[in-house]
């Protein structure tokens, strides 16, 4: 068979659409995105490139996630420390 004629494979990294992962034809990456608002993608032509690309994907992914929480839970903190001083203000008048 000539290189031509030879299927090159690719894979497809779906970053952002109904299900974030690797995935190993057009087709099944297209079912993922279509008619997801601002689905992101990627394709590779190694498996590796791509697990490796999605892996530091899903690796920020939690990060921001923990950042939130993080940032959740320190707003929630604030909030109940405002509120004790304010009752606390209060009481001595």
């Amino acid at each position: 068979m000539s290189d031509q004629k030879m299927k090159i494979e690719k894979y497809y990294v779906v970053f952002h659409g109904k299900k974030a992962d690797i995935y190993h034809s057009w087709i099944e990456c297209a079912r993922m995105i279509i008619g997801v608002k601002g689905s992101r993608f990627e394709s590779f032509e190694s498996e590796s490139d791509a697990k490796e690309t999605f892996d530091k994907y899903q690796g920020k992914e939690a990060e921001a996630k923990n950042d939130i929480k993080e940032l959740s839970a320190n707003i929630s903190f604030a909030y109940i420390l405002g509120f004790m001083i304010g009752v606390k203000r209060r009481k001595s008048y």
